[in-house]
């Protein structure tokens, strides 16, 4: 009867030091976008939300050209889910990325448009992210486009 006691207690110790707190439900999202302006160096800062980054892979990515950052800006919006959608003027793709101890990695590229971005714009739309440019308007998820109208 000890024996079975004991083992209880050890199998019992063991799944409750295996489960982690678990904080839910949770929603990353901001409510609405960051316009940020690239700095010098390809960087940028956005201290309401606590992030920083560099962007010239993303702009070597979108233009095959490693300074194509100098004078530009990004827009930047996270979804519930926790996701960074990221675009800019004359992009033709929506970038989304997943953060990752201390890094972004980039989880999807959205086609957008063959001829880029004019004025591109992010709302939060739950469970969507609203890209607006002009009178086009889509609904991205983190994987893909999921409707819009011209």
């Amino acid at each position: 009867m000890k024996q079975l006691l004991v083992f209880s207690l050890i199998i019992m110790s063991f799944f409750t030091a295996c489960s982690a707190l678990t904080l839910q439900p949770a929603n990353f999202s901001w409510p609405i976008e960051s316009v940020l302006a690239v700095d010098n160096e390809g960087n940028i800062a956005e201290d309401r939300y606590s992030i920083e980054f560099n962007t010239t892979g993303l702009f070597y990515e979108e233009f095959q050209d490693s300074l194509a950052y100098k004078g530009k800006e990004i827009r930047l919006i996270r979804n519930n889910l926790g996701n960074y959608f990221v675009t800019g003027k004359k992009f033709k793709n929506v970038y989304v990325f997943k953060a990752c101890e201390g890094t972004l990695v980039l989880e999807k590229k959205i086609f957008i448009s063959e001829f880029g971005l004019n004025e591109p714009a992010f709302n939060q739309r739950t469970p969507y992210i609203e890209l607006l440019d002009g009178d086009y308007k889509i609904n991205l998820t983190s994987e893909s486009i999921e409707g819009g109208s011209k």
